[in-house]
This record gives C-alpha cells, structure tokens and sequence, in this order.
C-alpha cells in the first residue's frame, strides 16, 4: 500500500545556489586537480610506443616500440607509457600489476590520438576485446580511441575495454569507445565492461570522462558493471546513441559462484550525460522501446545522481529480473529526466514472475514530459514487487495529471510517496478534487 500526500503547484523557477567565497584557488587548484591513483614514480621508467617503432627497440621516445602489447608485458609497477598518435591493430591483453607504491599508466601521448581499431582484424572467442584487463591492479588506461570491432557470432562478446578475474585501483578515463557491434540477434557487445567473476572481487574502480557510443549491443549494455563488484564510480561520461541500455550496475546473473558475491555494490553513477539510447531497431527486441538510460538491475548500496538523462526509451530503471532478487538500497537523486520514450523513472519487476525493488529512494529529482510515445506509463511507473520504496520531494511536469505516477498493479507494500510537486503547464490542480477519485487507481 502507498501513502501519498503529493502537492500540486504551479510552475516555479528554478532556484540555484550561489557560494560567496572561493579562497585559496591558486594555491590549491594543483591539489584539487591530482589523479586519483598514485602516478608513476619519477624515478621509474618512462616508454613509448609508436606506429613507427620496433619491439626489438628500447621504447625511448627516439626509439620507441611499436606495439602497445610489447609495453603491457615489460611495464613494471610505478612505469609509464606514452602512446604515440596513429591506429594500432591489435588486441591488447593486461596481466601485469601495478602496486601502491606506483601504478602502471598507459596513456596518450598529449595532444596526440591514439587509436585501438579492430578494422580488419580476426575476431574468435579468443580474441574480441581491444583492451582486456585480466586479473591486473593499479592500472590507469588514458586517453585512447577504440572502435571498429563488428561480428554476427553469437558466441563471441566483443568490447572495447574488458576487466575480468578480479583487480582494484583501475581507472579508465578520457577513452573514446565506439562502434562496437554483435549483429546476431541473439548476440552480445559491450563498449566498456567490468565483469566480477570470481571470489576475487573488482573493487576502486573508476570509469570517467569517456564518450561511449554507436554501439550495436544485442542483449547487452554499452557501460555494463556485473557480479562481484565492491566499490566503484561511474562519473563524467557520455553514453549515447547505442541500440539498448546506456549504463547498467547489475547482479544476480551467475558471473560466479559462492563464496563470490554475485552483485555489484557500494559505488556511484554520478553526472553522466546519457540520451539517445534506444532498443527499437534492435533485432534483439523485435521492435520494442526496452533501453534504459541508466539500470540498476539487482544491484545495492548504489547513489544515482546528479545525471542527466533523455531521449532514451526509459529515463532510469530500478528492477531486477530474476525472481526473488531484490534492487536493494539505491539513492536516486538530484537528476535531470525528461523526453523519455516511456517512463523517466520505472521501478519493479516487468512481470510477477520479476523480481522487484526494496529501500530505495528517489528524491529531488526533476522529471518532464517523459513518456512521449504515450504509451500510459506516466512519468514515474510503478511495476511488480516493489517493498518498502520512498518517492518524495521530486518536481514532476506532465501534459495531464493522471500521468505523473502509475502502478501497474496491487503488489508491493510499505511504499511511501509523498511531498512531489506534479506540475500541468502554468494551471494549479487542487490535489483533493482532481486526484481523490483516482487515489486507488494510481497508488494502490
């Protein structure tokens, strides 16, 4: 049962915050802006590598080697490498570590592009994936371009960047990853992809500044996170025009066995841009608006904010699809939704036979005129299986008042809703005469 006390209001302007002082700035703008992870040691060594080297070089900046995969097995931890601009036609595999001491970087030379492209290039199962951490901690990946895998093999899993088998302390930034594709209908790519599939857990993870997009997905996600993840950030991207979801935390699909926790966990996905995301001509959907912006699907402990999201076929969903697993614990707050195919936000599972949703919150968000196709999932949907949920103080606008919050049906309980401000235009709706008739109807 939901308890409801929503206001209805006129539109307002928005209100911003002003801060009255900035001190310091200069002195502390070098701290403000310092990596995350420790930067090779200055008395480590630096390499290069270069379209025009040699492996048999010394990988100097003069005598540079010329494949990235030369550098991933000499780099030790606390080292470096520059990559020169040009395309590089190769499937680089990373299993050395870096420590706490100095992590292993590998990154564009600045001001220059390096590209990982897999024009051309044999794809097998064994070879898929551009860049593939395997099992490898303290590792920055910055600043390159990779694009241009394409199979119609369902059993091979193309990716821009993979991690698998454990590691920690990985950031990968500023990358450029698309035009990744699986045309088989019953096929599966990814643009980045962090897979915790063993007892060894993938845990201080950051994933920022990337552009993520163009990508043909099948019945996968363009940024996936899954299984046995403990910590992580999703922050500062883009991810759009990709044929299914944008950004996906997940649990609960057997990426591995007890004693490992199946479900990815305690991380952020915080001021991401994610728009034209959309699952309609994906022969894996047989014509349906299915792509979420943003998905948590059986995930906890996760915060959602602060993103913007449109123009996808769902804002951002909150479900999980397997039965008797629950989307536990996941802060939704502080975003921008609007001009959705369907629902900005959708919460429970898609059937009776879904899991659904427990202790989440969605709180100050900003939805508007989502559900353009009409479709009568409102702004806000409610689905199967949601327990104990709070949807309160978010600023919701619709074209008509029946359509700021739906449920589908009478399951759930313990669900509050209450203090929204559903906004129709510039008219103010008295919430008893327009909405007392239809309280059971919308808020079982």
């Amino acid at each position: 049962m939901f308890k409801h006390m929503n206001q209805v209001r006129s539109v307002k302007s928005m209100q911003f915050r002003y801060f009255g002082f900035i001190l310091l700035i200069i002195s502390i703008a070098g701290f403000l802006f310092m990596p995350t992870t420790k930067a090779a040691d200055l008395n480590k060594a630096v390499y290069y590598v270069s379209p025009n080297g040699d492996d048999s070089n010394f990988g100097t900046l003069e005598a540079p080697w010329k494949t990235i995969q030369k550098a991933a097995d000499t780099l030790e931890a606390g080292e470096m490498v520059f990559i020169r601009e040009g395309i590089y036609k190769e499937f680089v595999t990373i299993k050395k570590s870096g420590s706490k001491e100095g992590s292993i970087l590998y990154k564009a030379y600045p001001g220059e592009q390096p590209v990982l492209d897999g024009t051309g290039v044999t794809v097998d199962s064994e070879k898929s994936v551009l860049m593939y951490l395997e099992n490898a901690s303290y590792i920055v990946i910055d600043g390159f371009e990779l694009r241009n895998i394409t199979t119609d093999d369902p059993d091979v899993y193309p990716a821009g960047i993979r991690v698998r088998e454990g590691g920690h302390h990985i950031q990968l930034v500023n990358n450029n990853v698309h035009h990744i594709a699986n045309k088989s209908k019953k096929g599966n790519a990814h643009g980045i992809h962090v897979y915790g599939n063993t007892a060894n857990e993938i845990s201080d993870l950051l994933i920022k500044g990337n552009e993520v997009h163009h990508l043909t997905l099948g019945n996968s996600e363009a940024l996936t996170i899954n299984g046995n993840v403990n910590g992580f950030s999703v922050e500062n991207n883009r991810v759009h025009d990709n044929n299914n979801i944008g950004i996906d935390i997940a649990g609960f699909y057997n990426a591995c066995q007890a004693p490992c926790i199946d479900q990815a966990r305690n991380g952020k996905v915080v001021s991401n841009k994610v728009f034209n995301n959309s699952s309609i001509n994906n022969p894996s959907y047989e014509g349906h608006y299915a792509a979420g912006g943003i998905y948590a699907d059986g995930s906890t402990d996760v915060i959602i904010e602060k993103n913007i999201v449109y123009n996808n076929d769902f804002g951002i969903e909150l479900a999980s699809e397997n039965a008797g697993k629950q989307t536990s614990s996941i802060k939704v707050s502080d975003n921008l939704i609007y001009k959705n195919n369907g629902a900005g936000i959708i919460m429970g599972g898609a059937s009776s036979s879904n899991g659904g949703t427990s202790k989440n919150s969605i709180i100050n968000n900003i939805l508007k005129h989502n559900d353009q196709l009409e479709q009568g999932y409102g702004q806000i949907t409610l689905q199967w299986n949601n327990v104990d949920n709070q949807i309160m103080h978010n600023e919701i606008y619709s074209n008509a008042p029946e359509s700021f919050i739906q449920q589908d049906n009478d399951s759930g309980t313990g669900n509050v809703i209450t203090d929204n401000y559903l906004i129709q235009s510039a008219k103010i709706f008295s919430y008893f005469e327009k909405f007392k008739t239809n309280l059971f109807k919308l808020f079982w």
